[in-house]
This record gives structure tokens, sequence and C-alpha cells, in this order.
């Protein structure tokens, strides 16, 4: 009996928690706008985890859903929520959270935590959720 390589490499011990930002490589990050105009690609792009639920938690379950985030706020749409740096969240500069374009990732290709959103500003990325369900 060999050994199944896909629960190996796919099991991640790890715990996601909401507002923690992680490091992916770019070109695993899909931008729907990505289809008609060209985008550079940079080595890694940080992503924040957007989903609150005990599936974070589960080593059994690989995918998590996060948003990219992206340092062009000129094209701020009213899916992404601006935030400035602040101490512990590792942005360097005025960055969107891309909610919009949130994605489900692999755990294991999620490099980090490198750093956490603040309390307020994970405050706000929840109340945008919930605009954009409607309540």
């Amino acid at each position: 009996m060999g050994t199944d390589w896909r629960k190996v490499i796919l099991s991640d011990e790890r715990q996601f928690l909401f507002g923690e930002i992680y490091e992916v490589k770019d070109e695993l990050v899909n931008f729907p706008e990505g289809e008609f105009t060209p985008r550079d690609f940079h080595s890694v792009r940080y992503v924040v985890i957007t989903q609150h639920c005990n599936s974070n938690l589960n080593k059994h379950i690989w995918t998590l859903n996060a948003a990219p985030l992206s340092s062009k706020v000129k094209y701020k749409r009213d899916t992404d929520l601006e935030i400035m740096p602040a101490e512990g969240n590792y942005i360097n500069r005025k960055s969107l959270i891309r909610l919009g374009s949130s994605q489900p990732f692999l755990k294991v290709d999620l490099a980090g935590p490198v750093g956490k959103l603040t309390e307020m500003q994970m405050k706000q990325l929840a109340a945008l959720q919930l605009k954009l369900t409607g309540l």
C-alpha cells in the first residue's frame, strides 16, 4: 500500500483566521478584468482571509476564500475596501482589498500569515461583506 501523496501535500495543520494576510504566487490570483486588459504579474501577491467559518480550522478542508490586495487605488470600486498601513498589517502603502475578486485558494499555497488587519479594518471588511449581500 503506497502513500496517498495528495493527502500529504494538501493537508494543512494551520488555522486561518478572518483578516489574516498571506502571500500567494501572483499567477494563482484571478482578476476577472485580466481577461480583457493586461496586468503586471509580481512574484507574490498578498491576500486577506475573508471567511469566518470553521472550515478555516479544519485540516481536511483544503480550500478557503481570500481577497487579493492591490495598490492601484485609483481603480477603486464599490466592492473594494481601501486600507492604510497600520502596525501589524504588513501593508506598506494605501491598498485595496478587492472583495469583488475573492476566490478560493488551496491552503497549502498560502505562505504566512505575514500580517493581520487591524480590528477596525476587520470591522470595515465585515461591514462591506454585509452591505454587498444586500443586508
